[in-house]
C-alpha cells in the first residue's frame, strides 16, 4: 500500500506539473494572488525569504511551489523548505487547490478550519510538522479528499474522521497525541486502503465496525494504550495485507479466523497480553506455528526470537513451504535437536539465525548450496564435528558482484542485538546485513578450511570458542572484504601468518587462548590490535617493543571465559521491531518508506 500512496502523489504532482507549464506566465487570478501572499504573510521573516514570493509579481504561477490549470493555483508544494510560522486562515481562498503539501517544515500552531472547505482538495500533506489543537473538520468538509497525512505533529482531541468525503483512501495520523477511543463507525464511509493510526494515545476497546472497510489493505495502530479483545469483523477484512497491533494492552485469545485472511503478509502482534494457543503474540508449539505459516506464500521474514522456552526440538517434516522465505530467525528459544533436512528447500532464505539453542550433530553441508544465504549464525549451541567443505564454497560470498538485492523486496528495518542489552544495530534492508559466518561457542573440531579464502566477500568470521586445530591458513589472506576475524579460545597451532597483514578492511581480529608460537606479524591492520587480541598464547613473541623477550600473557581470573568483548559477535541475534515502515519520506530526503513482507512475533 505504501507504493500506492507513492504513486497516487507522485501521479498528482505530474499532473499539477504538466498545467503548470502551460500557465507560467499567466497573470494570477487576484483571489489566489491574495491568499498566497497572505500565506507568506504568516511565516516569519526566514521562511517568507526562502519561499522568494514577490507581491508585485502578478505571475504566481511562476512562484516556488506553485502549479497553475488556467489561472488557478491547483497545487501548493513547498515540503523541506525549512518554514516557520502558521496557515492563513485565508487558505479558503484557494478554491481551485488540489493538492497541498506543507511537509517537513516548523510550521505550528492550529490549521485553519478553512481547510475542509477547499472543494477539490485531493491531497492533503501535513506530517512532520508542529502543528497542534484539534484538527479541524466539519459535517460537510473535505468533499473531494484522497489522501490525508498529518503523521508526526502535536495535534490532539479525538481522531479526525471524514464522513463526506466518498474517495478517502489513505488516513495516517500517526505519531501525535490524539486520544479517546477509536471510532470505527465512521472510518470506511468510503473505499479506505490505508489507516495508521500508529504511537497515538488511543485508550479502550477495538470497537466493532472496522469489518466494514472491505478495501482496507492495511492497519497499523500500534504504540497505544488499547485494551481488550479484537473485534470479530477484523477477521473478515479479506483485502488486508498488513497488520500492526504491537505495544497495547490487548488480550484474550486470537480467533481461528485469523486464517482467512489470505492476503495477510505482514503481521506485529508484538507486546500485548495475548493469551490462548495457536495462532496466538506466546506460541508455545513449534511444529504447529511452522506448519500453519508454511502456507503463507509470500512470507518472506519470520523472526521467532525468545519462544518455545519448553524445550521443543525442530520439527523432521512435514514443513514443505516457505517458498519465498528470506530470513528465518529461531534465535534464544532453547531448542534441541538437529537442523532438519526440509530447510535445505528454503531456496530463496538469505539471513539464518538459529543462535542461541541447544542444537547438536553435525553442521549439514547442504548449507553451503543455499546460493543466496550470506548470514550464518549457529553460534552457542552443541554443533559438533568439522566443517563442511561446503561452506567454502557459498556463491553468494565468493563474489562481491553476486547480487544478494532483491529488487521486489520492500525495505524492513531489522535489528542486530547483542544478547544481553536492548542496544543494536539497525538494518533497513535485508541486503544490509554485514555477509557473516558466525559459528562461536559449539563444539567444533578439526583444521580451519583453506578454502575459507575462496569467501572474498565474507565480512565476519567468528570460529571461537570451539576445538578447532592446526594451522591457521595463509590462504585467509584472500579474504579481501573481511573485517572481523575471532579465533579466540580454540586450540591452533603454528605461526600466525604474515600475509593477513594484506586484510586492509581488518578492525577486529582475536586469537586469544590457543597454542600459537613465533611473532606477530606487524604492518597493516596489525599495528591498531591491542595485546588483548593475542594472549594465552604462552610461546607467541611479542615484539611491540621492539624485542622478543616478551611472551603473550594469560589473563587471570573472569578475563579467561571469553569477556563481553571477545564474544560480542558471538552473541548476536536478530530481532525486528516495526512500528509502521510506510507512508511518506522521511524529513530532508522525504524517502519514501516501504516494509517488506515479514511477520514477527515474540
Amino acid at each position: 500500500m505504501g507504493s500506492y500512496y507513492l504513486f497516487h502523489f507522485l501521479l498528482i504532482y505530474v499532473l499539477l506539473h504538466v498545467h503548470g507549464i502551460h500557465s507560467l506566465n499567466q497573470r494570477c487570478n487576484p483571489t489566489d494572488l491574495e491568499a498566497l501572499l497572505a500565506f507568506s504573510n504568516g511565516l516569519d521573516r526566514k521562511g517568507a525569504r526562502l519561499v522568494g514570493w514577490r507581491p508585485n509579481d502578478t505571475t504566481c504561477c511562476s512562484w516556488t511551489g506553485i502549479s497553475c490549470d488556467l489561472g488557478r493555483v491547483v497545487g501548493l508544494s513547498l515540503f523541506n523548505k525549512s518554514l516557520h510560522g502558521s496557515i492563513s486562515s485565508l487558505i479558503n481562498l484557494l478554491d481551485g487547490l488540489v493538492t497541498l503539501n506543507l511537509s517537513c517544515n516548523s510550521l505550528y500552531g492550529q490549521p485553519p478550519e478553512g481547510l475542509g472547505r477547499l472543494p477539490r482538495l485531493q491531497m492533503l500533506d501535513l506530517s512532520v510538522n508542529m502543528f497542534s489543537g484539534a484538527f479541524p473538520l466539519s459535517e460537510d468538509g473535505f468533499p473531494a479528499i484522497e489522501v490525508v497525512n498529518v503523521s508526526f505533529n502535536k495535534f490532539t482531541g479525538p481522531h479526525p474522521t471524514f464522513p463526506g468525503a466518498a474517495n478517502l483512501t489513505v488516513l495516517d495520523i500517526g505519531s501525535n497525541t490524539f486520544s479517546g477511543s477509536i471510532n470505527t463507525r465512521t472510518l470506511c464511509v468510503a473505499p479506505v486502503k490505508v489507516l495508521r493510526f500508529s504511537r497515538n494515545e488511543f485508550t479502550g476497546e477495538v470497537l466493532a465496525g472496522l469489518g466494514r472497510c472491505k478495501m482496507l489493505a492495511e492497519l497499523s495502530i500500534d504504540s497505544n494504550g488499547l485494551t481488550g479483545n479484537l473485534p470479530s469483523d477484523l477477521y473478515t477484512i479479506s483485502e488486508l495485507k498488513r497488520l500492526s497491533l504491537r505495544e497495547n494492552q490487548l488480550s484474550g485469545s486470537l480467533s481461528e479466523n485469523l486464517g482467512n485472511l489470505s492476503q495477510l503478509i505482514y503481521i506485529d502482534l508484538s507486546c500485548n497480553m495475548f493469551t490462548g494457543i495457536i495462532p496466538d503474540n506466546g506460541f508455545t508449539n513449534l511444529s504447529s506455528v511452522l506448519r500453519l505459516l508454511q502456507h503463507l506464500p509470500e512470507l518472506k521474514i519470520l523472526v521467532l526470537t525468545k519462544n518455545f522456552h519448553g524445550g521443543e526440538t525442530i520439527p523432521m517434516d512435514a514443513i514443505s513451504g516457505f517458498t519465498s522465505l528470506q530470513v528465518l530467525v529461531l534465535a534464544n528459544c532453547a531448542l534441541s535437536g538437529m537442523i532438519q533436512p526440509w530447510m535445505q528447500n528454503l531456496e530463496s532464505l538469505r539471513v539464518l539465525d538459529l543462535s542461541w539453542n541447544k542444537l547438536n550433530g553435525n553442521i549439514p553441508p547442504w548449507l553451503g548450496n543455499l546460493n543466496n544465504l550470506f548470514y550464518l549464525d549457529l553460534s552457542n549451541n552443541s554443533f559438533s564435528g568439522e566443517l563442511p567443505k561446503s561452506l567454502t564454497q557459498m556463491k553468494s560470498l565468493i563474489s562481491s558482484n553476486y547480487p544478494r538485492e532483491d529488487a521486489s523486496s520492500e525495505d524492513f528495518p531489522l535489528f542486530m542485538k547483542n544478547n544481553s542489552t536492548n542496544k543494536g544495530l539497525q538494518y533497513n534492508h535485508v541486503s544490509s546485513f554485514p555477509p557473516s559466518l558466525i559459528l562461536s561457542n559449539n563444539f567444533l573440531v578439526g583444521p580451519v578450511l583453506p578454502g575459507l579464502g575462496h569467501l572474498v566477500d565474507l565480512h565476519l568470521l567468528d570460529l571461537s570458542w570451539n576445538n578447532f586445530s592446526g594451522h591457521i591458513p595463509d590462504e585467509l589472506s584472500n579474504m579481501s572484504s573481511l573485517e572481523v576475524l575471532n579465533f579466540a579460545q580454540n586450540d591452533l597451532s603454528g605461526s600466525i601468518p604474515s600475509s593477513l597483514t594484506n586484510l586492509n578492511f581488518l578492525s577486529k581480529f582475536d586469537v586469544s587462548y590457543n597454542n600459537l608460537t613465533g611473532e606477530i606479524p606487524t604492518g597493516g591492520q596489525f599495528s591498531t590490535f591491542a595485546n588483548e587480541s593475542f594472549v594465552g598464547n604462552a610461546a607467541l613473541c611479542l615484539l611491540r617493543d621492539g624485542s622478543c623477550s616478551g611472551k603473550a600473557p594469560v589473563l587471570e581470573g573472569n578475563e579467561q571465559q571469553g569477556g563481553t568483548d571477545t564474544t560480542l559477535y558471538a552473541m548476536t541475534y536478530i530481532s525486528v521491531e516495526v512500528g509502521f515502515i510506510l507512508g511518506y519520506w522521511l524529513f530532508g530526503t522525504y524517502c519514501f518508506l516501504q516494509g517488506l513482507v515479514g511477520l514477527r512475533i515474540f
